[in-house]
């Protein structure tokens, strides 16, 4: 994969399960990714195994929510407070919003 393409494929799942993730972590204060990827594969239809997770990671990464790894091996999770917005739950995004 081209790397101008790698932007384009994660905004494309970003906009198909972005909001899923976002409404798990919003309702779950820690999970285990386990659990994230089969509220997705519930909500959105099959997915790419680690979409969630590499989703997860880009709406960090764009300050749409936070969280930190309580347990690596065994991907456990708890939701935080976004930075400069001190809320730990994130927005709601209107459809096709996640795109940012």
């Amino acid at each position: 994969m081209k790397d101008t393409e790698q932007p384009k494929q994660i905004k494309r799942v970003r906009s198909k399960i972005g909001q899923a993730i976002v409404d798990f972590c919003a309702d779950h204060p820690t999970f285990y990714a386990d659990n994230l990827r089969a509220y997705v594969a519930l909500r959105c239809g099959s997915t790419a195994p680690a979409s969630a997770d590499r989703i997860l990671r880009d709406l960090r990464r764009k300050d749409i929510l936070n969280y930190e790894v309580i347990s690596r091996t065994n991907s456990h999770y708890r939701v935080l407070p976004v930075p400069n917005r001190g809320t730990i739950t994130p927005p709601k995004f209107a459809q096709g919003n996640l795109s940012i």
